[in-house]
């Protein structure tokens, strides 16, 4: 099975592909969605939208997992632009008849770290074991393959790792 997830943003949107054979989640790729601030929102939309459908393409993913962050935004405008990116997911993900599960930031750490207040490092750290590798991209790849595994291990009814 492989599962896509996804760190959502207008800045930069975190994608992380896992490959997962027997009990062993594995590294497919990572990376980010980078758009310029200097570009209107309908421009970076599109961008992003753009290069999730290409990525969808190339990693043809069994399953998209993504962060859901409303509850964490505290100015109206940011949730707006989040809602964008969001609903640009959403629609990808829809039209290429890919099932998808949101999943909280809370969940995610405490699947992970086991403590819902985990900071970023900590939860990179553990992605990084937990894939058995040495570096990651950027924090926003890091969030989005801790998304992925959150979803395996919640697929799996495995638990915590």
């Amino acid at each position: 099975m492989r599962i896509l997830g996804i760190d959502p943003g207008l800045a930069s949107t975190g994608f992380g592909a896992i490959q997962c054979q027997n009990e062993a989640p594995s590294l497919l790729t990572c990376g980010y969605i980078k758009t310029s601030s200097r570009e209107h929102t309908a421009k970076r939309v599109s961008q992003i939208y753009t290069d999730l459908e290409r990525l969808l393409r190339s990693t043809q993913p069994d399953l998209v997992a993504v962060e859901t962050a409303f509850s964490l935004v505290r100015y109206p405008r940011a949730g707006i632009l989040l809602g964008s990116v969001l609903g640009i997911v959403y629609v990808s993900v829809f039209h290429h008849n890919i099932p998808m599960v949101e999943i909280t930031p809370r969940e995610i750490k405490n699947a992970l770290v086991g403590y819902g207040a985990a900071s970023k490092h900590q939860l990179r750290t553990q992605v990084k074991k937990l894939l058995k590798i040495n570096h990651i991209k950027s924090l926003h790849a890091s969030d989005a393959l801790a998304v992925a595994l959150t979803a395996f291990y919640r697929k799996s009814f495995k638990g915590k790792p």
